[in-house]
């Protein structure tokens, strides 16, 4: 018999690679883990059967649990063998002393045994008196049954503690309720099984390692959440709500490493960095979620491409994507695949489009910018969804944003200073979506209207600065856009929650060349007092400043001052 707690187990990530072989980093963790067990457990070689194990009752009662269970000192009649030989951590109640006394057992011979029969509430327990005539004694104890089925039982807890769950009509600990999945079904704000007290209880109040799966982030209330950015995992976090992982940490032991300025080809490692993000991406399985560190220093004059995979490239540095030289297509391509690009610059491609996107494709920006290529800095030849988190599209010749289907979604991010009057918009949608939020999009330069164009297209606009090169930069056929709280350069979407505002003002802005629209001079812009945050929005601006809440009115656009 072993009377661990906990053993070891596979998550979604260590399921086997598609060759068959399991991966090498989960078999050395199920060995530890093994290992571990080993160290920490009680292991009976005798290999008795559950239902042959003695009652402690039938033994030398405390001493026996004081012997064998360092954290059950104490003998209870009343739970059965089954658990940890009827050791509990607490003292029993009278009815369920090993003896039958009103005290607990304190190992001395001249302890009393007492014929009882006591109704707990729960169950009745009868003990058979001593047979003198055969010179032994015989204990017959009935278990303790409960009826609050997938609950903590009160007669449960009095008798143990430790034991205090009713799961199929049986007191059991957490454990053996089923864990942190019995855990999390009966209160989230309580997920976590404690091994050590058999109770659930928050994440916080248990520590490193309470959370996991599709939740690994303790929460403030002590439930176990989603992530939500890259942060709140080791290495990286699948924060699209579209991405079939969402809300998990990407898999530790799935991790690549690349720097251009390394020797060729490298190893991939960190202390071997790849040479070629191009390269290094191609060598993720379809249907694998891998992360990607790359260093800055030389940029990455190569065409990234994605099929099916799922990628987190996450820079450190001045991390440039500039595509193949002399290659007429995009610098990064998406097609059935998932990429998140965290720290990074796509930019200065001389010959189309920083980045393509189709298929059923994921795009994520999170802290980085598409900036400087002669095309469109985003340009969609299918559904894709797009989004950009403290991010932006910046100054590219051919226009921001070309989204063809699918949701382009802005939380705190800005797109600037894009076409050249002659090519597209700031943001072009056909038959797609546009959710903007706290949002700038300012500056830009197209044939028709400058800020957004409409093609069958739906969506909102909130709390945000749409200020073209010219004004009226928001096309009629964009008349099914929701626009609230906004600061407007085109007077026929001016609610009375919005203000209107001229055409953009490259002062208002400390330096939008560089994609920086943070305000210079805030009292003098037309852009606060018009912000409404509501719940669910994002509480901080683009570089961390908390937004007012609670009904007050705050700034619009990426910044608040």
């Amino acid at each position: 018999m072993v009377s661990c707690l906990t053993k070891p187990r596979r998550t979604r990530d260590d399921r086997r690679s598609r060759s068959g072989r399991p991966p090498i980093a989960w078999v050395s963790g199920v060995l530890a883990g093994v290992g571990l067990a080993l160290g920490a457990c009680n292991v009976d070689t005798t290999g008795t059967p559950p239902s042959l194990v003695p009652h402690c009752a039938d033994l030398e009662q405390d001493e026996t649990c004081r012997a064998d269970y360092t954290t059950r000192p104490f003998c209870n009649r009343c739970v059965p063998a089954s658990q940890f030989q009827g050791c509990v951590g607490s003292v029993p109640p009278p009815s369920c002393l090993p003896d039958g006394t009103t005290a607990p057992s304190t190992g001395n011979d001249d302890t009393t045994t007492a014929a009882a029969e006591t109704s707990t509430g729960a169950q009745t327990t009868t003990e058979a008196p001593a047979d003198s005539s055969e010179g032994s004694s015989s204990t017959t104890v009935t278990p303790l049954s409960c009826n609050a089925e997938g609950e903590l039982d009160e007669d449960c807890v009095e008798a143990d503690a430790q034991a205090g769950y009713c799961v199929a009509s049986a007191c059991v600990g957490c454990v053996d309720a089923g864990g942190a999945d019995f855990c999390q079904g009966l209160d989230p704000q309580t997920p976590a099984c404690n091994g050590t007290t058999g109770l659930c209880e928050s994440c916080d109040a248990v520590g490193a390692g309470a959370c996991g799966g599709a939740t690994p982030v303790c929460g403030a209330s002590g439930a176990c959440e989603a992530c939500t950015a890259h942060a709140d995992c080791e290495v990286a976090c699948h924060v699209a709500p579209t991405d079939p992982r969402y809300g998990e940490c990407f898999a530790t032991d799935q991790v690549l490493w690349v720097q251009a300025s390394s020797p060729c080809p490298g190893l991939g490692t960190e202390d071997s960095p790849a040479c070629s993000l191009r390269d290094t991406v191609a060598l993720v399985p379809p249907t694998e979620s891998w992360t990607i560190f790359v260093q800055g220093g030389l940029n990455y004059a190569e065409q990234v491409v994605l099929a099916g995979s799922t990628v987190a490239i996450r820079g450190a540095g001045n991390v440039q994507i500039t595509g193949e030289p002399m290659l007429d297509e995009a610098s990064v391509v998406i097609d059935d695949g998932i990429v998140y690009l965290d720290a990074v610059r796509v930019r200065g491609n001389t010959m189309t489009h920083g980045i393509v996107c189709g298929g059923d494709g994921i795009l994520w920006l999170d802290g980085s910018q598409v900036r400087n290529n002669t095309e469109y800095g985003v340009y969609l030849d299918g559904p894709c969804d797009v989004t950009l988190r403290r991010s932006s599209i910046l100054r590219n010749v051919g226009g921001g944003a070309r989204q063809y289907g699918g949701v382009l979604t802005l939380d705190n991010a800005s797109v600037v200073s894009n076409g050249n009057g002659s090519r597209g918009p700031g943001i072009n949608l056909q038959f797609a979506s546009l959710h903007a939020l706290y949002s700038t999009i300012a500056g830009n330069d197209g044939v028709g209207a400058d800020s957004i164009q409409c093609l069958q297209s739906t969506g909102e606009v909130r709390n945000s600065i749409v200020a073209g090169a010219g004004i009226n930069s928001i096309a009629l056929d964009c008349f099914v856009l929701e626009l609230q709280t906004d600061a407007l350069d085109t007077a026929t979407f001016v609610e009375a929650d919005s203000v209107a505002v001229g055409a953009y003002t490259s002062g208002w802005f400390i330096n939008p060349n560089e994609g920086d629209m943070r305000l210079s001079n805030p009292t003098n812009t037309p852009f606060g007092g018009v912000g409404l945050w509501i719940p669910g929005d994002p509480p901080q601006d683009a570089d961390g400043t908390a937004r007012p809440i609670d009904g007050v009115l705050g700034y619009v656009g990426v910044d608040e001052p």
